[in-house]
């Protein structure tokens, strides 16, 4: 049985948007680059409905989909916490006691750490390629990035120390060394627009300088508000056939992204984005 890849144009959103020469590229990388813990969305938001729908507000289960889905795509980027703390809001909104985020945080991760290392455990025994579990076309935008001698950054909103080794079994982490960033601890606090201050003193960039790719809001409000160029990656982590995922399209719409991509199969676009040489 064969299916179509479709490799659809990027989407220019901004005509006007910062054309470089770049110095800097900083990845999300759930959704942005790894895989490993794709359509995790998938396990976050029945679990939230069940959350809301145990309040006894008599709404739907379409409605309550729509609320969750909503806010748990405005808070894509951030560190995991943050979705927690809004489900919790959501149900002391519904007239119940505020619940410990906590509570829900530990729920997620079990089943979220049960998925991810069984991906693991198939790179680990050699029955599925570290590429198997990257966005299509991750690894030859990084190597080409590399070779035009940009600064290659991760900041996610997922843990460090798993953001670390997960980088390490798909075989990216040699490209971005000790430039790898995300919340110590699942620190609420962590955000991208100190990572972005701090890349930016440390290495003398300009916002006009940077670009940043990703699949959230989080990371394109950041280098928007530093003047640099926003890359949405509206990345379909179920199908993964080149198809646009439109939840995340419009929240990254919404929060300033200048292009839309699905992905990297079509590398020579996205990098005519990118490289003036390309």
């Amino acid at each position: 049985m064969s299916f179509v890849v479709f490799r659809p144009p990027p989407e220019i959103v901004n005509p006007h948007y910062v054309r470089g020469p770049f110095r800097c590229a900083i990845f999300d990388f759930d959704g942005t680059l790894s895989l490993l813990r794709g359509n995790w969305q998938g396990l976050m938001v029945p679990m939230m409905v069940e959350a809301l729908a145990a309040t006894g507000s008599g709404e739907s289960r379409e409605q309550l989909t729509a609320i969750v889905e909503e806010f748990v795509t405005r808070l894509t980027g951030q560190p995991t916490m943050q979705q927690m703390f809004a489900l919790a809001d959501e149900v002391e909104k519904r007239g119940q006691p505020r619940p410990d985020p906590y509570m829900y945080f530990d729920r997620y991760m079990d089943m979220l750490i049960s998925q991810t290392e069984g991906r693991i455990a198939e790179v680990q025994a050699g029955q599925a390629t570290p590429d198997r579990f990257l966005v299509p076309g991750a690894r030859l935008l990084i190597e080409k990035l590399l070779s035009e001698r940009l600064i290659l950054v991760i900041a996610s909103g997922t843990n460090l120390a798993d953001v670390r080794r997960e980088s390490a079994v798909l075989n990216i982490d040699h490209y971005f060394g000790s430039r790898v960033f995300g919340p110590v601890n699942d620190d609420p606090s962590f955000s991208k627009e100190r990572v972005l201050s701090q890349l930016m003193t440390e290495h003398s960039l300009r916002g006009e300088q940077i670009v940043s790719i990703g699949d959230g809001p989080a990371e394109m409000l950041a280098v928007k508000a530093a003047g640099g160029f926003a890359v949405g990656v509206a990345s379909d982590e179920i199908h993964q056939d080149g198809r646009v995922n439109q939840l995340k399209r419009n929240h990254l719409l919404r929060s300033g992204a200048d292009v839309i991509i699905p992905d990297y199969r079509d590398l020579s676009s996205v990098l005519r984005l990118l490289t003036p040489a390309a």
